[in-house]
């Protein structure tokens, strides 16, 4: 079995409702679904999910890489040579991480469906499933923060992440307070800074929260202050990673410099399954535990955390967003079939990963050119 095309197209989902966390207000999701077709008729998909506003790339940058250089290298190539095939796709585009993930992704489903397996037998077997799951909330009034918390564990939910914007701490504060308030006490409350305080005001912000019961506090520095990670752990609340681990060297500087306390590992943000089954063993070396954060991404890459998740034994015992239903307002997808809040809620805030080969979903190419965008 060979290779015999790749394609790559960028598509943008619109959002039913503005999404607002520190990085800014979104109104839609872009992002890359990658078709592979063998040569004996197989076909696999994949998605890359670039950060918004991120200087890496946009969609239809990433999609111009995968079409251009990486399928001009990867032609004729055997798809079960999934490592030698990362490190080409890293090679040909400058360790844009974005690039190698759509492919990744691609490489495993086309695997699966070859053995007529699902991808997380391929990534070391069965840990857990179901997959529990929580809820991002989007920053907004504290008030209204609250009732979507309370909204959403009424519906099944355990946990939630609440977003803040870092341009007051006392509003962040005051967020935080005003979820935990509405919560029972066995329902997590996460925070995530996506790395918007300088490392005073994130110390202040800390210490402020450090009473409020919060499970812990996700990237409250910049990505690359890992010194400031390292005094946020002393004040007491357990410390995540996001923006800082991209990459293995990052995860062996967290480590070696014992800057966190967990580590979150977005299989879109990390290059796809075969980086992220890496990064999870080294957090397992390190008896740091894995939580599976998700992007800003489509039901491909949650699919696709699904069966990372469910494979990670370092992941079990923990909330996941990335295996669960965008809590974005989606307005669509581009699947048969996308994995619903309502669904997750039903379930007592767990998702199932999928049973049939390679990631388990139809992708449904209508959507895909519907979607599509220059």
């Amino acid at each position: 079995m060979r290779i015999k095309e790749i394609e790559a197209v960028p598509v943008k989902v619109p959002l039913d409702t503005p999404y607002v966390y520190a990085r800014g207000r979104m109104t839609a999701f872009e992002t890359v679904i990658v078709r592979l077709l063998t040569d004996d008729g197989i076909v696999g998909y994949g998605e890359s999910a670039p950060l918004f506003r991120s200087p890496s790339g946009d969609a239809r940058s990433v999609a111009q890489t995968i079409n251009g250089p990486v399928a001009q290298n990867l032609l004729g190539c055997d798809p079960f040579d999934v490592e030698v095939i990362v490190e080409r796709v890293l090679e040909v585009s400058q360790d844009n991480l974005d690039v190698v993930a759509g492919v990744d992704l691609a490489l495993w489903d086309t695997m699966g469906k070859s053995l007529d397996q699902p991808v997380y037998r391929l990534l070391g077997g069965l840990c857990q499933d179901p997959i529990a799951v929580d809820y991002t909330i989007s920053a907004s009034e504290p008030n209204t923060m609250a009732d979507i918390a309370s909204r959403v564990h009424s519906e099944g939910f355990q946990g939630v992440v609440v977003k803040v914007t870092g341009k007051s701490i006392g509003e962040d504060v005051d967020r935080v307070r005003s979820v935990r308030e509405a919560l029972p006490s066995n329902c997590t409350v996460r925070v995530d800074c996506n790395g918007v305080y300088s490392r005073d005001d994130a110390l202040k912000f800390l210490k402020e929260i450090v009473r409020l019961d919060v499970e812990f506090v996700e990237q409250p520095v910049p990505a690359d202050d890992i010194e400031g990670l390292k005094r946020c752990r002393n004040v007491g609340i357990p410390i995540s990673v996001d923006e800082s681990l991209k990459t293995l060297r990052n995860a062996l500087t967290l480590v070696s410099q014992e800057a966190c306390d967990i580590m979150n590992v977005k299989v879109p943000n990390v290059g796809g399954l075969l980086l992220a089954k890496r990064i999870a063993a080294i957090a397992s070396a390190a008896g740091l535990p894995v939580v599976v954060g998700g992007r800003t991404a489509l039901e491909l890459s949650r699919c696709a955390s699904r069966h990372f998740a469910a494979s990670t034994c370092a992941a079990r015992g923990r909330k996941h967003e990335g295996p669960g239903p965008a809590s974005q307002a989606l307005s669509d997808d581009v699947v048969a079939q996308r994995t619903t809040r309502e669904m997750a809620g039903r379930a007592g805030g767990h998702v199932k990963v999928e049973k049939s080969p390679g990631l388990g979903i139809e992708v449904i190419w209508d959507k895909v050119q519907r979607y599509a965008v220059g």
